[in-house]
């Protein structure tokens, strides 16, 4: 069987039973159409014939609407098969190397092989482990357009799959999941609160992260015995009030007391299975003093719970301990984590000590795990505010910051104790941040977020300013020297273009490291990263080692946004690989010549020329061509994203009517990859390399981590546009001049891409991720089509009935491209 045999195997499968249940929904005529719609499709890819793709636009113009919504539902499902299929072969392909004693791409042994290879010693990888830290953010941007109940029934498909793999038969079970997604609406009946996007992302943990994040450290702590944590969780989901309006103090509270329900729940019903795993008994072994001790402190403390269970499991001790660790837990009587850590220690330091220590190493060492990555809080919730808002001191931040300071005397500051500002302009914004805290009795840490060019440019000396502010030299004192900055990816694109806003990026965290390690600081940034290659996006392991060392090098918080989140852990397997890979390339961050993240000479200045082309040209286009607001209205559907219900933060700011200005990077994202052009992620590139040395460029390709992710990036993202689509709404504009120098620059782009990976066509040196991408666009290609048509429809008529239908493609749009915003 060839490597990808089982992926083929897997899509034939679920594509013949999605058949089957459209017969049986919707009867043959529907498959019918669907399969002549696609073959057409197929053949204008195949001959790139200007008539046969007319032929497709005339078959989809001919259906009427409710044909239309069906099409688009059916192929909408097929990709969510074909992405389940996709995940579930990685998890397949992982397990197989390493059955084969191989070491797997991105995995932490191929990093410390590389370490190794590089002459890393041993105990200089135990030191850099004293300060590796990653922190993974999930955050509610509103661009996850796949609901939670379908992400539900995609993972029960996905586990069949596993099944199949072991022989299983699961053909009816399969085909009666598809047909409950047949059934179920892809397009939410409503606006999302924030209370549902809270639970939406503590469904992450419960379904995958919680094991996954406690296997890997495990696994991280045998190659390092002894090694601190090296990874944390945070989560923005309800502490977000940056432009919307319905997060506030009730969602913070709601967010910490739904975070700390699960994780309480999940630690009561491990702790039942230990207690009933660990009958250990005092006719065969002896315990420690201080185990009998701390039983009967508890016997003491809780005497009704005492007399309720009498002398039942009076010597088992190690099982009556854990009965009050499991009474405590869910009835209120643990206030602090370290409370359970500490009674948990008892039970190791007893088993250790007489002959349990094999027990100890098992289930007790995994829950002990997971109660040192997760605490009470899960994930620690950020709150964030615009420094507008801030200035103000409206009612509604004092409010949430007196939420925060009750709290962390409630919960702890491990749970809430951060603050981020967002369009930080200068030291006095975050300075109010300190002093509001303050009045409110709560301790955080005020963290600058840049997020323009011009912002980005001035991060080191803003930053600067305001550790020369007693208040916050204080803060960060009192957090032992720690000080966190970030930056904005989404924003800085949507300002400078994707070139320029990735080099900013870069010079500003070099330059925010040499302040930090001049003013001896323990510098962490924290990186605003979307899902898109336009918002900073890409495969995170490349992301992280194209990123300049730090201070010290190995501290890095990432932010996981959107769809990002149930493409990287909605699956357990594929869960555990996402976070291995982002923890392996920390690791290697921590040794900047090892991971190639240091410029070679001569490379920041080639960079600072293709930056200033790149800007130009980007600027040119988008800020001060007076035609672009009306064409980019016109050429994508941006104003009709507004009535997709995926987030509950609206899509552009309150200040300001102007489109371009008032509009977030989310939404200028999503709407250029809906009609395949992806103008943010590279437009003003191919201007930049033209004028360059290709020899240079190939150069710094080969040798530096940072250009080469660039690169690559782009490529992928060239790969999935489509600028024959895109002319495909063209018919959707008055005035489409402005699309023949869009045209010729993403040609140009693509022409020197290839000249600087030296190959003949895009992703020649990925073949599976190029044989995706082209096996999915023969269905990818109607629905763009009939979105056209839509779209056409909704602004002549104003049509109710049309509504839903162009929403419905906009979401199969998503699921085909694996990408919104």
């Amino acid at each position: 069987m060839t490597t990808d045999a089982p992926l083929r195997r897997d899509v034939r499968l679920l594509g013949n039973l999605l058949g089957r249940v459209m017969v049986e929904q919707d009867g043959e005529e529907l498959l019918a159409r669907e399969e002549e719609i696609r073959r057409v499709s197929r053949r204008a890819r195949e001959t790139g014939d200007p008539e046969v793709r007319t032929e497709l636009a005339r078959a989809v113009g001919a259906l009427d609407l409710e044909q239309q919504t069906k099409i688009l539902r059916a192929f909408t499902l097929y990709f969510q098969l074909a992405n389940i299929a996709e995940q579930q072969h990685r998890v397949r392909r992982r397990r197989d190397v390493e059955r084969e004693d191989g070491v797997p791409r991105e995995s932490l042994a191929e990093a410390f092989r590389r370490l190794r290879e590089q002459g890393v010693r041993d105990d200089a990888v135990a030191a850099a482990a004293g300060h590796v830290s990653l922190e993974l953010v999930l955050t509610a941007h509103p661009t996850e357009a796949t609901r939670r109940t379908i992400l539900q029934a995609q993972a029960r498909l996905a586990a069949l799959l596993a099944e199949l793999d072991a022989g299983e038969e699961v053909a009816g079970r399969a085909a009666e999941e598809i047909t409950v997604l047949w059934q179920t609406d892809e397009v939410r009946p409503q606006r999302p609160r924030v209370v549902d996007e809270v639970r939406h992302g503590l469904w992450f943990f419960e379904q995958s992260l919680l094991d996954a994040a406690e296997q890997l450290l495990a696994a991280y702590r045998e190659a390092v015995p002894g090694a601190p944590l090296p990874l944390s969780f945070g989560s923005w989901i309800g502490g977000d009030m940056d432009g919307n309006p319905h997060a506030g103090p009730e969602t913070i509270r709601e967010a910490l007391d739904r975070a700390r329900a699960l994780a309480l729940a999940r630690y009561r019903a491990e702790v039942r299975q230990l207690a009933a795993a660990l009958g250990l008994t005092t006719t065969l072994v002896a315990v420690s003093e201080e185990l009998l001790d701390s039983i009967a402190a508890d016997e003491h403390d809780l005497p009704g719970y005492a007399a309720e269970i009498g002398e039942q499991n009076r010597d088992e001790p190690y099982r009556r301990k854990l009965s009050f660790v499991w009474w405590r837990l869910g009835n209120g009587g643990y206030e602090r984590v370290e409370e359970l850590e500490a009674d948990l220690e008892v039970v190791d330091r007893s088993l250790r000590a007489h002959g349990g220590g094999r027990i100890a190493e098992g289930r007790l060492a995994r829950l002990r795990r997971r109660v040192e990555l997760f605490g009470f809080h899960v994930a620690k919730l950020d709150v964030r505010f615009h420094a507008k808002e801030l200035a103000e001191g409206t009612p509604r931040v004092r409010e949430a910051l007196h939420a925060v300071a009750q709290a962390q005397t409630r919960v702890g500051e491990r749970a809430v104790d951060t603050v981020i500002v967002s369009g930080t302009e200068a030291a006095e914004d975050v300075v109010r941040v300190v002093e509001l805290a303050a009045e409110a009795g709560a301790r955080v840490a005020p963290v600058p977020l840049f997020e323009t060019i011009r912002d980005l440019r001035a991060a080191p000396d803003v930053v600067g300013a305001l550790l020369d502010e007693p208040r916050v030299a204080r803060a960060v004192e009192e957090r032992g020297r720690r000080l966190e900055v970030m930056v904005g990816y989404s924003d800085s694109g949507k300002d400078g273009g994707y070139l320029t806003a990735q080099w900013e990026i870069f010079r500003a965290q070099e330059r925010l490291a040499s302040l930090a390690a001049a003013r001896e600081l323990e510098l962490t940034i924290f990186h605003g990263r979307g899902g898109s290659t336009g918002r900073g996006g890409g495969p995170t392991h490349a992301a992280i080692l194209a990123q300049p060392a730090g201070h010290p090098a190995g501290r890095l918080k990432l932010t996981e946004q959107g769809e990002t989140v149930s493409f990287k852990y909605g699956l357990p397997g594929l869960a555990y690989r996402n976070l291995e890979a982002a923890l392996a390339a920390t690791l290697l961050s921590a040794f900047p010549e090892a991971a190639g993240s240091r410029p070679p000479e001569g490379a920041r200045e080639t960079l600072e020329q293709l930056s200033a082309s790149a800007f130009v040209a980007y600027r040119g286009l988008v800020w001060e061509d007076e035609r672009f607001p009306e064409f980019f209205r016109a050429f994508t559907p941006i104003e009709e994203l507004a009535l997709f219900e995926i987030g509950s933060r609206p899509a552009r700011r309150p200040e300001g009517d102007e489109l371009l200005s008032s509009l977030r990077a989310i939404p200028w994202i999503f709407a250029w990859t809906q009609n395949r052009c992806i103008l943010p992620a590279w437009y003003g590139c191919g201007a930049a390399f033209a004028g360059a040395d290709l020899g240079e460029l190939r150069r710094l390709y080969r040798s530096w981590a940072f250009f080469r992710t660039l690169v690559e990036n782009l490529e992928m993202t060239l790969a999935k546009s489509s600028l024959e689509i895109a002319a495909g709404y063209l018919d959707l504009v008055e005035e489409a001049s402005l699309y023949e120098p869009i045209r010729a620059e993403h040609e140009r782009t693509v022409e020197s891409v290839l000249a600087i990976v030296e190959a003949r066509e895009l992703l020649d040196r990925h073949p599976v991720i190029q044989r995706s991408i082209r096996l999915r666009n023969p269905y990818v290609d109607p629905m763009n089509a009939i979105q056209v048509e839509l779209l056409r429809r909704w602004r002549e008529t104003g049509d109710e009935e049309v509504k839903r239908p162009l929403l419905r493609s906009v979401a199969g749009i998503a699921a085909a491209l694996r990408n919104t915003g």
